[in-house]
């Protein structure tokens, strides 16, 4: 997965990337991956009305930096990640 081939708008701004993979089941093999601009504590609050990522799923990785992008891409097999901009 090229990270040039996604449109990441924070980038010119100078925004971090955060980066996060989470499964839908502990039991499936099924991975999924978030890309945003928003901060990390904002997808891990658990106190959240709204959450990025839903609290009844799993978050297998979270990190800042875009270089997790295609490494966590080829670890997970994801093929198309979902890009989450504010």
């Amino acid at each position: 997965m090229e990270i040039s081939k996604l449109k990441l708008p924070w980038l010119e701004q100078g925004k971090l990337t955060s980066v996060a993979v989470y499964r839908k089941n502990k039991k499936s093999n099924t991975y999924y991956m978030i890309v945003t601009d928003i901060h990390i504590d904002v997808i891990n609050n658990m106190r959240a009305t709204k959450p990025i990522i839903d609290h009844k799923y799993e978050i297998v990785e979270l990190g800042i930096g875009k270089e997790f992008i295609k490494s966590w891409a080829e670890k997970y097999k994801i093929k198309k990640p979902q890009i989450v901009s504010k």
